[in-house]
Protein backbone atom coordinates (compact mmCIF):
# COMPACT_ATOMS: atom_id res chain seq x y z
CA UNK A 1 0.00 0.00 0.00
CA UNK A 2 1.37 3.75 -0.64
CA UNK A 3 2.06 5.83 2.68
CA UNK A 4 3.51 8.70 4.11
CA UNK A 5 5.76 7.38 7.19
CA UNK A 6 8.81 8.67 9.24
CA UNK A 7 11.59 6.87 10.26
CA UNK A 8 15.29 6.62 10.84
CA UNK A 9 18.00 4.72 8.81
CA UNK A 10 19.72 1.68 10.91
CA UNK A 11 22.10 0.54 7.92
CA UNK A 12 22.47 0.45 4.08
CA UNK A 13 23.64 -3.11 2.42
CA UNK A 14 24.66 -2.81 -1.41
CA UNK A 15 22.54 -5.15 -3.42
CA UNK A 16 24.12 -6.11 -6.65
CA UNK A 17 25.89 -3.30 -9.12
CA UNK A 18 24.14 0.12 -7.65
CA UNK A 19 21.29 -1.08 -5.92
CA UNK A 20 20.64 -1.39 -2.26
CA UNK A 21 18.55 -2.67 0.99
CA UNK A 22 18.06 -0.28 3.44
CA UNK A 23 16.67 -0.92 7.17
CA UNK A 24 14.48 1.43 8.76
CA UNK A 25 12.94 1.95 11.38
CA UNK A 26 9.70 3.52 10.94
CA UNK A 27 7.59 4.88 13.27
CA UNK A 28 4.56 3.65 12.14
CA UNK A 29 5.05 -0.13 10.68
CA UNK A 30 8.32 -1.02 13.16
CA UNK A 31 11.69 -2.33 10.93
CA UNK A 32 11.38 -2.47 7.60
CA UNK A 33 13.65 -3.38 4.43
CA UNK A 34 13.57 -1.05 1.55
CA UNK A 35 14.54 -1.77 -2.01
CA UNK A 36 16.03 0.90 -3.52
CA UNK A 37 17.04 0.95 -7.27
CA UNK A 38 20.29 2.73 -8.04
CA UNK A 39 21.28 3.52 -4.26
CA UNK A 40 24.91 4.15 -5.48
CA UNK A 41 24.49 6.56 -8.48
CA UNK A 42 25.32 9.80 -8.20
CA UNK A 43 22.23 11.51 -8.98
CA UNK A 44 19.88 9.54 -7.18
CA UNK A 45 17.32 11.57 -5.35
CA UNK A 46 17.33 9.59 -1.89
CA UNK A 47 20.50 9.55 -1.30
CA UNK A 48 20.48 12.26 1.71
CA UNK A 49 17.30 10.44 2.95
CA UNK A 50 19.26 7.10 3.31
CA UNK A 51 22.56 8.03 5.24
CA UNK A 52 21.93 6.07 8.41
CA UNK A 53 20.95 7.49 11.75
CA UNK A 54 19.31 10.07 10.13
CA UNK A 55 15.26 10.77 10.38
CA UNK A 56 13.16 11.25 7.41
CA UNK A 57 9.79 11.76 6.19
CA UNK A 58 8.82 8.67 3.45
CA UNK A 59 6.62 8.23 0.73
CA UNK A 60 6.71 4.94 -0.42
CA UNK A 61 4.97 1.48 -0.66
CA UNK A 62 4.79 -0.66 2.37
CA UNK A 63 4.56 -4.04 2.04
CA UNK A 64 3.24 -6.41 4.96
CA UNK A 65 6.13 -9.55 3.36
CA UNK A 66 8.88 -8.90 1.44
CA UNK A 67 10.71 -6.06 0.70
CA UNK A 68 9.24 -2.40 0.62
CA UNK A 69 9.92 0.35 -1.56
CA UNK A 70 10.97 4.22 -1.65
CA UNK A 71 9.24 7.00 -3.64
CA UNK A 72 10.17 10.11 -1.99
CA UNK A 73 12.46 11.35 1.42
CA UNK A 74 12.71 14.34 3.21
CA UNK A 75 14.89 15.11 5.77
CA UNK A 76 13.64 15.77 9.25
CA UNK A 77 16.92 15.46 11.56
CA UNK A 78 20.14 14.72 9.97
CA UNK A 79 22.07 14.72 13.58
CA UNK A 80 25.22 16.76 11.96
CA UNK A 81 27.27 16.06 15.20
CA UNK A 82 26.71 12.36 14.91
CA UNK A 83 27.70 12.09 11.52
CA UNK A 84 31.11 13.97 11.90
CA UNK A 85 32.31 12.71 14.92
CA UNK A 86 33.70 9.30 14.42
CA UNK A 87 33.41 8.36 18.49
CA UNK A 88 30.04 9.69 18.04
CA UNK A 89 29.17 8.21 14.64
CA UNK A 90 30.24 4.68 16.81
CA UNK A 91 28.17 4.57 19.06
CA UNK A 92 25.20 6.04 16.53
CA UNK A 93 25.78 2.94 15.03
CA UNK A 94 25.76 0.88 17.98
CA UNK A 95 22.28 2.31 18.64
CA UNK A 96 20.73 1.10 15.68
CA UNK A 97 22.38 -2.08 15.76
CA UNK A 98 20.87 -3.10 19.62
CA UNK A 99 17.40 -1.21 19.06
CA UNK A 100 17.19 -3.90 15.63
CA UNK A 101 18.06 -6.51 17.82
CA UNK A 102 15.43 -5.60 20.64
CA UNK A 103 12.52 -5.55 17.58
CA UNK A 104 10.65 -7.83 15.41
CA UNK A 105 10.22 -6.98 12.04
CA UNK A 106 7.25 -5.06 11.13
CA UNK A 107 5.53 -4.56 14.56
CA UNK A 108 5.62 -1.10 15.51
CA UNK A 109 6.87 0.10 19.06
CA UNK A 110 6.51 3.87 19.10
CA UNK A 111 8.43 3.64 22.62
CA UNK A 112 11.34 2.32 21.60
CA UNK A 113 11.44 5.09 18.53
CA UNK A 114 11.03 7.26 20.76
CA UNK A 115 14.14 6.34 23.02
CA UNK A 116 16.60 5.80 20.29
CA UNK A 117 15.85 9.31 19.05
CA UNK A 118 16.28 10.83 22.00
CA UNK A 119 19.02 8.95 22.71
CA UNK A 120 20.26 10.09 19.16
CA UNK A 121 19.51 13.51 20.19
CA UNK A 122 21.38 13.10 23.43
CA UNK A 123 24.52 11.96 21.20
CA UNK A 124 24.35 15.03 18.73
CA UNK A 125 23.49 17.63 21.90
CA UNK A 126 26.86 16.38 23.39
CA UNK A 127 26.42 14.37 26.40
CA UNK A 128 28.99 11.90 27.30
CA UNK A 129 28.35 9.07 24.80
CA UNK A 130 29.28 5.98 27.54
CA UNK A 131 26.30 7.80 29.45
CA UNK A 132 23.59 7.61 26.72
CA UNK A 133 24.56 3.97 25.71
CA UNK A 134 24.09 3.25 29.58
CA UNK A 135 20.44 5.02 29.20
CA UNK A 136 19.78 3.09 26.05
CA UNK A 137 20.83 -0.14 27.70
CA UNK A 138 18.75 0.28 30.67
CA UNK A 139 15.47 0.74 28.85
CA UNK A 140 15.65 -1.14 26.39
CA UNK A 141 16.42 -4.60 28.76
CA UNK A 142 12.40 -4.38 28.49
CA UNK A 143 12.08 -5.08 24.55
CA UNK A 144 14.40 -8.06 25.02
CA UNK A 145 12.31 -9.79 27.76
CA UNK A 146 14.06 -8.69 30.53
CA UNK A 147 12.92 -6.40 33.63
CA UNK A 148 15.15 -5.83 36.35
CA UNK A 149 14.30 -4.28 39.98
CA UNK A 150 15.53 -0.90 40.04
CA UNK A 151 15.02 1.88 42.60
CA UNK A 152 15.15 0.07 46.12
CA UNK A 153 16.76 -3.25 47.62
CA UNK A 154 14.73 -6.16 46.28
CA UNK A 155 14.90 -8.03 49.33
CA UNK A 156 14.15 -4.76 51.64
CA UNK A 157 12.79 -1.83 49.92
CA UNK A 158 14.95 -0.07 51.25
CA UNK A 159 16.00 2.88 49.16
CA UNK A 160 19.13 3.40 51.18
CA UNK A 161 22.67 3.32 49.39
CA UNK A 162 24.86 1.79 48.60
CA UNK A 163 23.72 -0.64 46.76
CA UNK A 164 25.14 -3.07 44.60
CA UNK A 165 23.70 -5.89 41.92
CA UNK A 166 22.99 -9.04 42.14
CA UNK A 167 22.16 -11.22 38.78
CA UNK A 168 20.82 -14.00 40.85
CA UNK A 169 17.95 -11.55 42.16
CA UNK A 170 17.43 -9.65 39.02
CA UNK A 171 17.91 -6.41 41.41
CA UNK A 172 19.62 -4.01 43.70
CA UNK A 173 20.51 -5.26 47.43
CA UNK A 174 21.06 -2.74 50.19
CA UNK A 175 24.55 -3.10 52.04
CA UNK A 176 22.03 -5.35 55.14
CA UNK A 177 21.50 -8.05 52.24
CA UNK A 178 25.08 -8.08 50.47
CA UNK A 179 25.29 -11.61 51.80
CA UNK A 180 22.19 -12.75 50.47
CA UNK A 181 24.05 -13.25 47.20
CA UNK A 182 28.10 -14.28 47.29
CA UNK A 183 27.92 -13.70 43.36
CA UNK A 184 26.95 -10.25 43.72
CA UNK A 185 28.58 -8.11 41.15
CA UNK A 186 30.67 -6.06 43.52
CA UNK A 187 30.19 -2.65 41.78
CA UNK A 188 31.33 0.43 42.97
CA UNK A 189 28.94 2.14 44.80
CA UNK A 190 29.18 5.75 42.53
CA UNK A 191 28.62 3.39 39.36
CA UNK A 192 26.02 2.05 41.16
CA UNK A 193 24.26 4.96 42.13
CA UNK A 194 24.50 6.41 38.31
CA UNK A 195 23.03 3.73 36.92
CA UNK A 196 20.52 2.97 39.34
CA UNK A 197 19.40 7.07 38.53
CA UNK A 198 19.62 6.60 34.88
CA UNK A 199 17.02 3.79 35.70
CA UNK A 200 14.73 6.27 36.54
CA UNK A 201 14.87 9.50 35.04
CA UNK A 202 14.44 10.67 31.88
CA UNK A 203 17.11 11.32 29.41
CA UNK A 204 16.40 15.03 29.43
CA UNK A 205 17.56 14.73 33.34
CA UNK A 206 21.20 13.28 32.11
CA UNK A 207 22.48 15.92 30.17
CA UNK A 208 24.72 17.51 33.13
CA UNK A 209 25.78 14.28 34.02
CA UNK A 210 30.06 14.06 33.80
CA UNK A 211 31.22 10.45 34.50
CA UNK A 212 35.15 9.55 35.53
CA UNK A 213 36.92 7.57 33.46
CA UNK A 214 36.78 5.25 36.77
CA UNK A 215 33.33 5.29 36.99
CA UNK A 216 32.60 4.77 33.41
CA UNK A 217 34.48 1.51 33.28
CA UNK A 218 32.33 0.06 35.88
CA UNK A 219 29.23 1.34 34.58
CA UNK A 220 29.95 -0.57 31.77
CA UNK A 221 31.67 -3.51 33.43
CA UNK A 222 27.89 -3.13 35.05
CA UNK A 223 26.00 -3.17 31.83
CA UNK A 224 27.92 -5.65 29.98
CA UNK A 225 27.45 -8.48 33.02
CA UNK A 226 23.71 -7.32 32.87
CA UNK A 227 23.95 -8.06 28.85
CA UNK A 228 25.88 -11.24 28.46
CA UNK A 229 23.38 -12.81 31.25
CA UNK A 230 19.54 -11.63 30.73
CA UNK A 231 20.43 -10.37 26.66
CA UNK A 232 23.27 -13.11 25.30
CA UNK A 233 24.17 -10.82 22.43
CA UNK A 234 28.10 -9.20 21.88
CA UNK A 235 27.48 -7.33 18.82
CA UNK A 236 30.40 -5.93 16.54
CA UNK A 237 30.10 -2.18 17.09
CA UNK A 238 30.33 -3.00 20.36
CA UNK A 239 33.82 -4.30 19.83
CA UNK A 240 34.34 -1.59 18.24
CA UNK A 241 33.70 0.82 20.96
CA UNK A 242 35.56 -1.37 23.42
CA UNK A 243 38.65 -1.32 21.19
CA UNK A 244 38.40 3.14 21.15
CA UNK A 245 38.02 3.17 24.91
CA UNK A 246 41.39 1.11 25.08
CA UNK A 247 42.80 2.95 22.45
CA UNK A 248 42.16 6.13 24.38
CA UNK A 249 43.54 4.75 27.52
CA UNK A 250 46.62 4.15 25.57
CA UNK A 251 47.09 7.37 23.78
CA UNK A 252 46.26 9.28 27.50
CA UNK A 253 49.27 7.36 29.13
CA UNK A 254 51.65 7.82 26.70
CA UNK A 255 50.58 11.76 26.49
CA UNK A 256 50.85 11.42 30.34
CA UNK A 257 54.75 9.93 30.25
CA UNK A 258 55.79 12.40 27.25
CA UNK A 259 54.30 15.58 29.48
CA UNK A 260 57.29 17.58 30.44
CA UNK A 261 56.23 17.47 34.07
CA UNK A 262 56.36 13.78 33.94
CA UNK A 263 60.07 13.01 32.99
CA UNK A 264 62.36 10.68 34.97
Amino acid sequence: MHARFTGIVLFVRPHRENDGLVKIFTQEYGTKMFFVRGLNRPNNLLKSQLLPLTENDYVGIINDEGLSFLNEGITRTFFHQVQLDIVRQAFGVYFSQLVDASLEDNLPNPAVYELLTRCLQALESGVQPEIVTAFLEIHLLPAFGTGLYWGSCVICQSTLEPYDMSIRKMGLLCSRHFSQDEFRLRIHPRAMHVVNLLAQVSIEQIESIQLKPETLEEVRRLMDEIYQEFVGIRLKSRHYLDQLAKMEVSIAGISWKKSPENKD
